[in-house]
């Protein structure tokens, strides 16, 4: 499993501003949709997800923080597709604004984990 290389970013963004953001990562993901449709050769899986946030994740009842969770999940092929990726994502024109929400709201940025156990 160690051949496979991930990007995982996380964020937590105050939820009058999530609309913007989710707007911005749905854009990455068109790009990357459009980008990778030549197959499997350096992205091997990608998923975004939005949740709230809770007070506690362990009893949901205690209410939210007023906050929306994000997360960026990509699987690649390999570091050097890692690479590539990074290297054509930031020619975009949206690409400023993506970098601006790490700066702003990123909690976890994770490039080039392995993964060292997938259940499917």
């Amino acid at each position: 499993m160690t051949d496979r290389v991930c990007i995982n970013l996380s964020y937590a963004v105050p939820n009058d501003k999530a609309a913007e953001v989710e707007n911005i990562f749905s854009t990455h993901g068109k790009w990357m949709t459009e980008f990778y449709s030549d197959g499997t050769d350096h992205l091997l899986n990608a998923y975004f997800t939005k949740a709230p946030e809770f007070k506690d994740p362990t009893d949901p009842s205690k209410g939210e923080t007023g906050n929306t969770l994000f997360t960026i999940n990509e699987q690649f092929a390999s570091m050097e597709s890692v690479q590539r990726h990074v290297e054509n994502a930031s020619k975009n024109d949206y690409f400023p604004d993506f970098a601006k929400l790490l700066d702003d709201y990123g909690k976890v940025l994770s490039i080039g984990g392995n993964v060292y156990v997938s259940i499917r």
